[in-house]
């Protein structure tokens, strides 16, 4: 068995303790168990709100040619089927109002009643709606909500409220129509035809391809949602695995143990090649685990919000060579974190310095996360694409959207980026190892003489 075996065994060892692996599968099932929630609450939006409605038979309107016109009755029929065991008076409640001497009505009290219903929205109906619409007169109804501090998907019943009113005056428009011009109603109420067989007339290009019936914002919401959870992932993981890897090396500096394995017959590029494999390794395997949970969490909450456009239809879908290459860019990302991460840690003098030198690497990896989710690597200026393209980190996040693109010229420019800034990073973390750095610290002699210099401990093995 190899040095270098024995040294990624030593740290796969030291890693994946028990402590941690539990970590990570309790942040799994939290995402897990959060995704279940936020789905209910997306479930909650699907239907339509509970709501009540105050209209004193004023919803109820006789037109002069004798045609009759219920508001309740067209509200009622907006819910659909109706479950099993329960009946529209579970779901839209008739509630009549009281009056204030001035001949307004008493909030108060109906805030009240609305309460004991369980109810957050209504629909007041005022004393001259029917006998305004019955002179071809326009009418108006009032929307009445109750606030409560409630997650994003509280505002629900409020928009629920909102979007039936708009449904009730086009059924209103539909059966005045209908009344005057018989058959012909649907031509005077849509003369330009939106749609034939459920087939839009809208057509895109994507990727020099034509799509029909999708536009693109809806590609742009799905797209979002598919590459949002990288940038969150990387971001996680190379602050867990850095400040995992750089405490390592503080532990080691005061426990004295990195002295033994600094006297040890072995080459020093196979010490830190051996550590940072390791630790890539548990990078890695934490990724997919994070990706796993995030993805119960992300699908939970995005599924009712975003379009229903598959991504294989309109030529953005990834294969498996996509994902080959979309895992070696995060795998070469943690190598070059964790390089990083060792440089530092080289000048941490105990396991309680070395937890201060975490913040840059948050910082380095917040950057990208942050500015690709909103705008996107393609959405940058070229300024900030520059920044990004040097921060080694971004290139997991940018890979995911540039795939779907079919741009393998910035993904493979990315990887190969990567792998120089990731040599770069060993070969002065070998230096150091090299010096008398780690165990003497930066004191009078110079940094540059303690790295570049020709003294060489005795017994050191290069």
């Amino acid at each position: 068995m190899t040095h270098l075996t024995n040294i990624v065994k030593k740290e796969l060892r030291e890693l994946l303790t028990p402590g941690s692996v539990v970590s990570v599968l309790l942040m799994v099932l939290l995402f897990a168990f959060l995704g279940g929630i936020v789905g209910g609450e997306v479930d909650k939006v699907k239907t339509l709100s509970p709501m009540a409605v105050v209209d004193d038979a004023n919803g109820e309107v006789d037109f002069p040619d004798g045609t009759h016109w219920s508001l309740y009755d067209n509200m009622a029929s907006m819910y659909g089927n109706i479950p099993e065991g329960k009946t529209i008076d579970d779901y839209l409640f008739r509630l009549s109002s009281v009056t204030l001497p001035d001949g307004s009505i008493d909030r108060k009290d109906l805030a009240s009643k609305m309460a004991e219903k369980g109810v957050t929205s209504a629909i007041l109906v005022p004393d001259d709606f029917s006998e305004r619409l019955a002179k071809k007169r326009q009418a108006h109804l009032e929307e009445f909500y109750l606030y409560e501090a409630e997650g994003m998907f509280g505002s629900a019943p409020s928009i629920t409220a909102s979007s039936m009113v708009g449904s009730l005056n086009t059924l209103l428009s539909g059966f005045l129509v209908g009344g005057v011009v018989g058959a012909d109603a649907a031509f005077y109420l849509q003369p330009i035809r939106l749609n034939e067989s459920g087939s839009a007339y809208i057509g895109t290009m994507v990727n020099g391809s034509f799509v029909r019936g999708v536009t693109p914002m809806e590609i742009s919401s799905q797209v979002s949602s598919q590459t949002m959870m990288v940038p969150l992932v990387i971001m996680i993981i190379i602050m867990m695995v850095g400040s995992i890897v750089i405490s390592s090396m503080g532990s080691e500096k005061e426990n004295k143990t990195l002295e033994t394995l600094l006297t040890l017959p072995i080459r020093r590029t196979v010490i830190v090649t051996g550590k940072i494999v390791a630790a890539a390794i548990v990078g890695l395997v934490y990724g997919l685990a994070y990706m796993v949970g995030m993805s119960f969490y992300m699908n939970a909450l995005t599924k009712e919000i975003v379009s229903g456009v598959n991504l294989d239809d309109v030529g953005l879908g990834l294969d498996l060579a996509d994902y080959a290459l979309l895992m070696t860019s995060m795998f070469l990302a943690i190598v070059c974190a964790l390089g990083i991460c060792m440089i530092m840690g080289a000048f941490a003098k105990n396991y309680k310095s070395a937890q201060t030198m975490t913040m840059p690497l948050s910082i380095l990896s917040m950057i990208p996360a942050f500015v690709i989710m909103f705008s996107g690597w393609y959405g940058a200026s070229g300024l900030m694409q520059g920044i990004l393209f040097a921060i080694p980190f971004s290139h997991p996040m940018i890979a995911m959207q540039a795939l779907m693109y079919n741009d393998y010229v910035l993904v493979l420019s990315g990887i190969a980026y990567m792998a120089v800034f990731a040599a770069v990073a060993i070969a002065v973390t070998v230096r150091l190892y090299n010096s008398d750095i780690l165990i003497t610290g930066l004191g009078q002699t110079s940094m540059s003489s303690k790295l570049f210099g020709n003294r060489r401990k005795s017994g050191e093995s290069r």
